[in-house]
């Protein structure tokens, strides 16, 4: 069946009948965009501002529109039953609510401006308030792990490559890793706020608006810097959805990696951290499982994270200039991206802040064979080529590998044979504290250098 005469759109008037049933079902999107109705609303506030500039609204007019539209924000916010069945979406369903509530004037609030300009700029509101909402959450995680790190200062555990025993580190080294990829997605949120800061409303479907608009007091008026430079640009692209999903799932992947890492330490077999009850999870048929849940979902929603982005790439790869109507499916991906993301930074945080770090079993499960790369680098030390150097270590690792036992364990008699001088004095030195003591170069992990990746994430917080 058609709409009825009562839930006609308000662009019919060239059209002799309502749409069809299954163009509703594939064409309204109020399910989805009235996700967007604080920013339509703050948009259509703006918007009447510009046309009491352009004469189209008295200062009286203004108000009383303004009083209805906040109306119409507080009753949404309370729960109140607003939608129709005919609302197409949130901006046509806002634009029919206000003329119900303050007659004909409502129906000029539309003057100058096309809903593609209209959706540009709700769109571009939204993911600039959402992207100074998500970049606090990363600031907030940042915080913890620098917390984290700086709480267990000093305790060792063995670093890896290749999920391989590689050299000994501080556990707070490892935190701080964490801490500054982090700071690179803050940077990120930063360029995109900067980036992003153009308005599309005066543009209107493509041409740009006939009235006397002014752009810049709207705005002013909506916290951008100024007006778009080209109303086809304006309302034609969105770069920025793609460039704020491709933000996101950078954040989700470098969740994901960490996320990983705390599924491996939490087994019996690493035994390295004993997640909260509260992020974790049991077995329907194992009595005795703990499952790390928690981290496991964020690992998941990495993948989802990504196929939102590439849902938006392949969406507007094709779309003609200026506006297709394939453009109203850019903001699911946007919506639920934004959701994602700001469950798993909340988890994250809390995850690691109750997690309990079992510190003497990582030093427990530490290998002699982490010490073998301070070995070739006493070597060299003591004049020997470091391919020579190399060698060596890698004929007393092998031999070692053949007894069955660790090559610090060896006799001296066959470090010595192998090329290595004063073995006793040699293992004497090697311990997994003077390894990472050698190490205070800017950027490692020797104690010094950890406590000046303090001093710089301080001062990075500080600032942002």
């Amino acid at each position: 069946m058609s709409i009825q005469a009562s839930e006609k759109k308000m662009w019919d008037g060239r059209f002799e009948s309502g749409m069809a049933p299954s163009m509703i079902d594939l064409s309204f999107s109020l399910h989805v965009d009235q996700a967007l109705i604080e920013e339509d609303i703050a948009g259509s506030l703006a918007h009447g501002k510009g046309l009491v500039e352009s004469g189209v609204f008295s200062a009286e007019e203004y108000e009383k529109i303004a009083v209805a539209l906040r109306g119409i924000l507080e009753d949404y916010r309370a729960g109140k039953a607003l939608w129709q069945a005919g609302d197409e979406d949130v901006h046509m369903a806002v634009e029919r609510l206000l003329t119900e509530r303050v007659g004909d004037l409502g129906k000029k609030i539309h003057t100058g401006r096309s809903r593609n300009d209209q959706v540009a700029t709700d769109f571009k509101l939204y993911m600039r308030r959402r992207a100074a909402e998500i970049k606090n959450l990363v600031l907030e995680l940042q915080t913890e792990i620098l917390k984290l790190a700086e709480t267990h200062f000093g305790k060792l555990m063995p670093g890896y490559t290749h999920v391989q025993q590689a050299q000994p580190i501080l556990f707070s080294h490892y935190l701080m890793s964490f801490f500054f990829v982090l700071s690179r997605d803050v940077k990120r949120f930063q360029n995109f706020l900067e980036i992003h800061n153009e308005l599309p409303l005066g543009s209107g479907a493509m041409a740009g608006s006939a009235f006397p608009y002014q752009r810049n007091l709207v705005a002013e008026e909506l916290g951008f810097a100024f007006p778009s430079a080209n109303s086809i640009d304006a309302v034609s692209h969105r770069d920025m959805a793609l460039e704020f999903t491709s933000n996101l799932a950078i954040i989700a992947s470098t969740l994901s990696r960490y996320a990983e890492d705390l599924v491996n330490w939490s087994t019996s077999e690493f035994g390295f951290v004993t997640l909260s009850d509260a992020f974790s999870s049991g077995s329907s048929m194992m009595p005795q499982k703990k499952n790390p849940d928690s981290m496991e979902l964020i690992r998941g929603k990495s993948g989802r994270m990504l196929g939102n982005f590439t849902a938006l790439f392949t969406l507007v790869k094709g779309a003609p200039l200026s506006y297709s109507r394939d453009l109203q499916e850019d903001k699911e991906p946007v919506f639920d991206s934004v959701r994602t993301v700001k469950v798993c930074l909340q988890v994250m945080k809390e995850a690691l802040a109750t997690a309990r770090w079992n510190f003497e079993t990582m030093e427990r499960k530490m290998l002699p064979a982490l010490l073998a790369t301070d070995l070739a680098d006493f070597l060299v030390e003591s004049g020997v080529p470091f391919r020579n150097a190399h060698h060596i270590v890698g004929s007393l690792v092998g031999e070692a590998a053949k007894q069955g036992r660790e090559f610090t364990e060896l006799s001296d008699e066959v470090w010595e044979k192998t090329g290595v001088p004063n073995p006793k004095a040699v293992k004497a030195k090697l311990t997994f504290e003077y390894s990472v003591g050698k190490r205070n170069i800017e950027g490692g992990t020797g104690p010094d250098s950890v406590k000046q990746q303090f001093e710089k994430a301080k001062a990075l917080l500080k600032k942002n």
